[in-house]
């Protein structure tokens, strides 16, 4: 087979899945409307947003009187007045669209380069307001002053006998105003700003990009057209108006304490507010993976050897990767690019044993099951044995995490996609492999092994009370536990530490003394159920984050 290629996550220039009609709707809509609107594209991480925002902008750009503002939110999240950056980026648009015209002499682009430069200046008027101070060192503290802002943008004025605004967003306003009818008096019909990636900003960022957007709804001719996950603006919100103690947010857009209710229909609400037209990306279903497969192969350009492969061996499982009757094309790339590195780099995988396991380790609600095969590979592949064989409580007793399968993960496991795990011998250098191919932190790995197996170990030490031989096991296995948290994300997260004190505080008093000790073991015990969940939930959040 010639060189493997792989799946780049990026939006399709020609998509798939009745994309390109929705992206036609979109925009006669934005054509034939009052401009003078938000669109709001609402979907999960990796369904789709991007590609068909990009399918309308590709829809918006033979109509010369249409300026087409691309603002990526994340790439500007840590400025401190997001309005800057968003005024800067349409600029840079008008520009961009007057230039072919202005270069061949034409009054009208002439006219749009005027106004254009009037953004400029507003845009260099509210950068006056800002101060730089250092802090700790390595950390920079920003300030806003709006006096000096809005004097510069006093300045701007034409009319000296206008009404001073003492208000920086008046004066804002009032100079965009001049500048926007400077557009539409020559020619402009709409400003159409397609603001992507909100999903990546971190709460206080989204709601600055979507507070800044209010600026612009009383001026003519903006249409916004936003793509984000509709978690995000309720996160946001709760974020800023949940009281103080109802709860912190989690990566994954829940909350550990979860704030009261009314803080999600204030989300709801403000949503509303912001978007006149909302828009629910449909779920991809299983019956469309093939359209979406071709749409991939096609777009990376792959060649005849490794399409039939990913036909052939990785097509069969991908149904399984997501679970719920929906597919999600990111995680389908990020399955199928894991597959084709770990065949790259680890020449000595047998593909049908990788394909396999990743599936245990791409499902999330499969988690627990692959925590425990990688706490011991051995012990799994010897009860994997005897369930094939029909021993339907070959789990029961052996594996924390294994003695309840998941829906569907007990009928994979007896069906002939789940054959090569019985017949790889060995699971050791797989699990090694595909840590490496998912792209999180092995530490979370490494510490979910070594706690599982000292979970077991405490199981047994818990069943024999004052028994030595279980405690020296303990001991063994906690010292393994210590190793893998010794670097990497683990040991930066002050949270898991203190917990880990917790625990070793206990089985010291333990570890002196089986026999006295034994309460202490149980309470370790059960804190080693609590430091397992927390470390499932930290290396979720770190994927999460990762993903976003």
């Amino acid at each position: 087979m010639a060189g493997k290629k792989i799946l780049f996550d990026s939006p399709s220039a020609d998509p798939a899945l009745e994309f390109k009609h929705i992206a036609e709707g979109f925009k006669d809509i934005i054509l034939d409307s009052r401009p003078n609107f938000a669109i709001g594209i609402f979907g999960g991480w990796g369904s789709g947003k991007t590609t068909l925002m990009n399918g309308i902008m590709t829809q918006l750009r033979p109509h010369a009187d249409v300026i087409i503002v691309d603002f990526n939110a994340w790439r500007f999240e840590r400025e401190p007045q997001l309005l800057i950056p968003l005024l800067d980026t349409i600029r840079l648009a008008i520009l961009a669209h007057a230039e072919p015209d202005a270069s061949a002499g034409s009054d009208k682009a002439l006219r749009w380069q005027d106004a254009a430069g009037r953004i400029g200046r507003i845009v260099r008027a509210l950068a006056t307001g800002l101060s730089g101070s250092v802090g700790i060192p390595g950390a920079v503290t920003i300030n806003y002053a709006a006096g000096p802002a809005i004097n510069a943008l006093r300045e701007l004025s034409e009319d000296g006998a206008a009404p001073r605004p003492e208000s920086l967003y008046v004066a804002a306003f009032i100079e965009l105003q001049a500048a926007c009818k400077e557009l539409m008096d020559n020619g402009v019909g709409r400003i159409v700003v397609f603001v992507d990636d909100l999903d990546r900003c971190l709460p206080d960022g989204a709601l600055a990009v979507l507070e800044s957007m209010k600026l612009f709804f009383d001026l003519p001719g903006f249409i916004f057209v936003v793509g984000l996950d509709e978690k995000v603006i309720h996160l946001a919100v709760r974020s800023k108006f949940a009281p103080a103690g109802t709860g912190h947010a989690r990566a994954d857009g829940e909350s550990a304490n979860p704030a009261p209710v009314m803080h999600e229909e204030i989300g709801q609400d403000y949503a509303k507010k912001i978007f006149q037209v909302p828009y629910t990306l449909p779920v991809i279903l299983p019956r469309q993976l093939d359209e979406l497969l071709e749409s991939m192969y096609k777009q990376a350009e792959l060649e005849c050897g490794q399409r039939d492969d990913i036909q052939d061996k990785v097509r069969p499982y991908l149904r399984l990767i997501t679970g719920n009757e929906r597919i999600n094309p990111r995680e389908v790339k990020r399955f199928i690019n894991a597959y084709t590195l770990q065949t790259i780099v680890r020449l000595g995988l047998h593909p049908p044993v990788v394909l396999a396991l990743q599936t245990i380790g791409f499902r999330r609600d499969w988690q627990d099951a692959y925590d425990a095969i990688s706490a011991d590979p051995d012990q799994f592949m010897s009860d994997l044995h005897r369930y094939r064989e029909g021993d339907q409580d070959a789990f029961q007793g052996s594996l924390p995490g294994l003695e309840h399968l998941p829906v569907g993960l007990s009928d994979y496991l007896a069906s002939e996609l789940a054959a090569p795990l019985a017949d790889a011998g060995s699971l050791v250098r797989y699990l090694s492999s595909l840590r490496s191919a998912r792209g999180v932190d092995p530490g979370f790995s490494d510490a979910l092994g070594a706690l599982g197996r000292f979970e077991r170990a405490l199981n047994a030490a818990v069943g024999a009370p004052g028994d030595p031989k279980p405690a020296d096991a303990v001991a063994k296995l906690w010292d393994e536990l210590l190793g893998t948290t010794n670097n990497g994300a683990v040991s930066r997260n002050e949270s898991l530490q203190g917990r880990l004190a917790s625990i070793s505080a206990l089985l010291g008093t333990y570890l002196s003394d089986p026999t006295d000790g034994f309460p202490q073991l149980q309470q370790a015990q059960a804190e080693t159920r609590g430091l397992q969940e927390a470390l499932k939930l930290a290396r979720d959040s770190a994927w999460d984050a990762r993903t976003r």
